[in-house]
């Protein structure tokens, strides 16, 4: 299974965008698990810091691999299938 943390932030104008992109990868690939983490909250800050992410919104895939900005579907989907290959 991919896990894909999604960081936002409350006032980021893109993260809607991001949201969007999760939630259509998530209707056509149903193995993967997706984590919303807010970066004002402990968990998603500590996420930010670990992974050196300064800005939102961004995705961790896998504890491994790290997208910044928004992907379209195709890019993302692509991303993840490489890691379902491993």
């Amino acid at each position: 299974m991919v896990v894909i943390k999604l960081l936002t932030s409350p006032k980021c104008p893109m993260c809607p965008k991001a949201k969007e992109v999760v939630k259509r990868l998530k209707e056509v690939e149903k193995d993967i698990e997706v984590l919303e983490l807010p970066v004002n909250t402990d968990r998603g800050f500590k996420e930010a810091v670990k992974f050196g992410i300064k800005v939102v919104p961004a995705m961790i895939i896998n504890d491994e691999f790290v997208i910044v900005g928004v992907p379209s579907l195709d890019e993302l989907r692509e991303v993840v299938r490489k890691f379902k290959e491993t």
